[in-house]
């Protein structure tokens, strides 16, 4: 039963003993290794265990990893999140097909989240095929990999190695110096095929209850006398499997076989674990190895197995999917999106007196803006993704030149409803924006108008989240590229719901009060609401690029304002057309100014409102704060999160909540992400967010953090802070409550 293992010895045993009598001869072993490629979380190298090809038609490489204290890089199958280093070879020479050899994983558990992978030193053995073994080998080698500790960071690296050839009689050393180091890592693959030492001898999924389980039946244990220390499973399966636990033999079972129990987490509806086809890896001590099996079912009172329920504590696609749906729909009531509302409130009431197939017409394409709007920023979302770069809902919100043209597009729409300019002519691109909200004089330009209308609607609602949004967007941000473009449908389809259903029954449109003098009134009221949406993009531009170049921004929207009016009031032509050009200059004014404006320092001190008390974002003291017996409350803002504003207002700046957050025992930490930091980016995505508001509680009691919803309530701030461990200090606060 121990065969293997004595080969793998001996194999060793018999490297050694050549590499070490190379080095007392005249052609002494050589070091074949590129120079490390140094990261501050990372060393990585190439090394080959060959010295020149000596007629051989496969070469064995080894890409070694240095990792610093508790970071890790990822096995094959990486788990819940994460990938494993990938590898290009483009540009080699005399380089064929290449295997990664993965020796056996260790297993890392954190926030629920199981992932496989390795961590202080590791080679990973490559064995890559020569096609013609008299001639050099010319390696050129890119690695992408990630490498994760409480975050993630992708990181890449190249290398050139060229193997020298030489006869198949040569007398030269063959061996490097690294020869043993790789065979010593080669030794902790997986052993497969047949007459394993140990074996997965039986595998069913138990049924007839809620949570679907894998039961296997290992022999060969005591033979080989190891004990399991970790079972890892594979499959084409969206599932997650936990970690073994050893049960109980049934009654009439082999001796010989040892049985444990591997939950299954995530299972979506209509797949089933009968014959699914899985390959098991079995890690027990120095000896691992790894089967390919397929998947009987337990008889038990149910004649298959309950593979369609889920975990209460997992959701599968197609519950995210519904997230998505009211994520998008909730959009529509939320405070960001009311400039646009107002847009569409003027539109419908011009298209009261229009016919049915008009007005079904312009809602339809109003719709279509929206989901194509969808479309296009999960296409933005996935390039960056897939750049390396940090991605998150409403990030364009951090941008100076972002905000600067929704601040001069409100403004323009604000000039526009209160008269003072029309836009028209086919050949003026603001045209199809603002048709909207006045007659219409042709189908064309009816649907582009409200089609832009939709995409404006989508644009103003990014910054704002809402009650299921954060669960969609974190699943399909973290998910596949997919997963990006399923989700980001749905919200486009959740956001367009209310135009849908107007479509659908165009009536409702005539239900509202006939146009008259009444609409001058309503007009000068919501092109307020679009002045004072853009006065405060201002605010959050401030923050941005300084007060001065706000200031700047505001000045040459004035003035083209202003410009503006003079043009209304004038007849002649001459002035109209000198105003129209200062009126331009203005805007450009405003355009331009951020790219000359000094940004304010990133503030990092701790910071007062007046009623609460806010340390400096710092999530690396949490652990300690929590072993002092403090609770922390981190909360993720910014100034363009009109969701975060509204929870500071009415739940954490409350009295009730205020006192309980003042306790002795309570820390506040604050993170401003109006700028973009990839501190805060990486610490949200470690949460599987990526978006805010973002609120968690830690404590004693809750050393992980317990996440709160987008929406605050008080008491649910008031709840996590009793579980978290605030305990008396809480109810004492808010007067024992």
């Amino acid at each position: 039963m121990l065969r293997h293992l004595i080969i793998r010895f001996t194999v060793l045993f018999a490297v050694t003993v050549l590499t070490v009598s190379s080095f007392g001869t005249a052609n002494a072993a050589q070091d074949m290794t590129t120079a490390w490629t140094d990261e501050d979380f990372a060393s990585v190298r190439l090394i080959s265990a060959q010295t020149r090809t000596n007629g051989s038609d496969t070469l064995r490489l080894g890409l070694e990893f240095e990792l610093q204290p508790d970071w890790k890089i990822y096995w094959r199958s990486a788990g819940d999140a994460g990938f494993p280093p990938q590898l290009d070879w483009t540009g080699s020479e005399n380089i064929g097909d290449a295997t990664i050899l993965w020796p056996a994983p260790h297993r890392f558990s954190i926030f629920g989240l199981e992932t496989f992978g390795y961590k202080n030193q590791i080679i990973l053995p490559i064995d890559v095929a020569i096609p013609n073994p008299d001639q050099p080998v010319s390696v050129r080698l890119n690695v992408d990999y990630l490498v994760c500790s409480d975050i993630c960071i992708p990181a890449s690296a190249n290398f050139n190695l060229d193997i020298p050839a030489t006869a198949a009689d040569s007398s030269a050393s063959v061996a490097s110096n690294q020869a043993h180091q790789i065979e010593k890592f080669v030794s902790r693959v997986p052993l497969r095929g047949t007459d394993l030492p140990i074996s997965v001898n039986s595998i069913t999924a138990q049924s007839g209850s809620e949570q679907p389980v894998l039961r296997l039946g290992i022999s060969g244990l005591t033979d080989a006398d190891v004990s399991v220390d970790d079972i890892l499973i594979e499959s084409d399966l969206r599932a997650g499997f936990g970690m073994p636990t050893a049960v109980s033999e049934p009654a009439g079972s082999s001796p010989d076989l040892s049985y444990f129990e591997l939950p299954v987490f995530g299972l979506a509806d209509g797949q089933s674990l009968d014959q699914a086809a899985l390959t098991v890896t079995v890690i027990a001590g120095p000896l691992s190895v790894e089967q390919p099996v397929t998947v009987g079912t337990a008889q038990s009172s149910t004649a298959s197995t309950q593979a369609g329920v889920s975990s209460a504590d997992t959701t599968s696609i197609w519950l995210i999917a519904i997230f998505a749906l009211l994520g998008g729909l909730i959009l529509n009531v939320m405070p960001c999106v009311l400039p646009v509302l107002s847009i569409k409130v003027m539109s419908v009431i011009n298209m009261r007196a229009e016919d049915t197939k008009l007005v079904r017409s312009g809602f339809l394409a109003s719709a279509a803006g929206i989901i194509t709007s969808f479309w296009l920023i999960a296409a933005a979302l996935v390039a960056i993704k897939l750049a390396g770069g940090s991605i998150g809902w409403g990030i364009q919100f951090q941008q100076p030149l972002f905000l600067t043209v929704m601040t001069i597009i409100l403004a323009v729409f604000a000039l526009n409803m209160w008269g003072l300019f029309e836009i028209s002519g086919p050949s003026e691109l603001g045209n199809v924006a603002n048709d909207a909200i006045t007659d219409q004089q042709s189908r064309g330009r009816h649907l582009s108008s409200h089609f832009l209308t939709g995409m404006f609607a989508t644009l103003l609602a990014t910054p704002c989240s809402a009650p299921f949004l954060g669960t969609a967007i974190g699943f399909a941000l973290a998910g596949s590229l997919f997963d990006i473009f399923l989700i980001f449908t749905l919200l486009g389809v959740g956001l367009a719901l209310p135009y849908l259903a107007i479509a659908i029954r165009p009536g409702v449109a005539r239900l509202l009060p006939k146009p008259g003098r009444w609409m001058n009134v309503v007009k000068i009221v919501l092109g307020l609401a679009l002045i004072g949406t853009a006065i405060w993009l201002l605010g959050v531009l401030s923050v941005q690029i300084g007060f001065g170049g706000a200031i700047a921004v505001g000045g040459g929207l004035v003035a083209g304002s202003l410009f503006v009016w003079a043009r209304s009031r004038t007849e002649k032509l001459r002035p109209r057309f000198a105003f129209t050009a200062l009126a331009v200059t203005g805007f450009l004014v405003a355009l331009f100014a951020p790219g000359f404006a000094k940004p304010p320092p990133q503030a990092t001190m701790a910071r007062s409102n007046g009623q609460l008390e806010w340390q400096a974002f710092a999530p690396d003291t949490i652990p300690a704060l929590i072993a002092n017996g403090k609770t922390v409350l981190v909360d993720v803002t910014a100034e363009w999160c009109v969701t975060c504003q509204v929870n500071k207002k009415l739940v954490l700046e409350t009295s009730e909540v205020a006192r309980a957050l003042g306790a002795d025992n309570v820390v506040l930490m604050q993170a401003d992400w109006t700028r973009p930091d990839q501190e805060i980016a990486d610490y949200l995505a470690s949460y599987g967010r990526f978006g805010i508001p973002f609120n968690a509680v830690f404590g004693p009691d809750a050393p992980d953090g317990i996440l709160l919803s987008e929406l605050l309530s008080v008491d649910a701030v008031l709840d996590a802070l009793q579980k978290a461990g605030a305990g008396d200090g809480a109810k004492i606060a808010t007067g024992g409550a």
